[in-house]
């Protein structure tokens, strides 16, 4: 009986100090982890927010962003429009100025004085012939080169006897004269003569004179 009960005290006495020294297992638990949104999207759900809110209130102002695009969306054609019947009537404008103040600064004889000019450059012993004879075809009104290398391969020589003037202009429409003398080689023989020119001249698209015809009276 004795036995027994020492036994059981032994017993009880081992449980008992296992019970004490057993520590109780712990579990590591991660701590969450902070979701953080993006600072611009934060601020676009906030300005959402309050234009949602503003539109409780009755207040339609914030639907002026919206409207705007769609006014723009819609009008972009009509604008389009808008802006290209301004720039042509702008170009127009700037074009007939333009022409206004050409032939104002640009006086008619100053086409036929420099006419003149490259023919004399032309039949010049050290002029370009070619080059000079298409200078003076391009102060007319209708290019016609080669007729002007035929009029004047044997030309010797053009002296102006008196400066070019005009005669009379109105609107795109002038007259100059000027008498000069012409010498040419005929049937191998240099034939000089006297002679009155006037040139009719139109102002062209830009306001800048061309000749357009010329009447020649010889002078005797």
């Amino acid at each position: 009986m004795i036995r027994t009960s020492l036994l059981v005290s032994s017993l009880l006495i081992l449980f008992l100090l296992s019970s004490c020294g057993k520590k109780e297992e712990q579990v590591y638990v991660p701590p969450t982890p902070e979701v953080r949104k993006d600072p611009e999207q934060e601020r676009l759900e906030r300005e959402e927010f309050e234009r949602l809110k503003r539109l409780e209130q009755g207040d339609t102002s914030s639907l002026s962003d919206t409207s705007s695009t769609l006014t723009k969306t819609d009008s972009a054609s009509a604008g389009d429009t808008a802006s290209s019947k301004t720039i042509k009537k702008e170009k127009k404008e700037l074009v007939q100025k333009e022409k206004e103040l050409n032939r104002r600064l640009d006086n008619p004889k100053t086409a036929v004085t420099d006419y003149i000019e490259y023919l004399q450059r032309a039949i010049s012993g050290g002029g370009d012939f070619d080059q000079n004879i298409k200078k003076a075809d391009e102060q007319w009104e209708k290019s016609n080169v080669g007729r002007f290398k035929r009029n004047y391969k044997d030309t010797k020589k053009i002296v102006v006897l008196e400066e070019p003037k005009v005669i009379s202009q109105k609107g795109d429409e002038a007259v100059v004269e000027v008498k000069i003398s012409k010498r040419d080689v005929k049937d191998g023989k240099e034939v000089e003569t006297d002679m009155t020119v006037k040139y009719i001249l139109t102002a062209d698209s830009k306001g800048k004179w061309k000749i357009r015809d010329n009447k020649v009276t010889t002078n005797k």
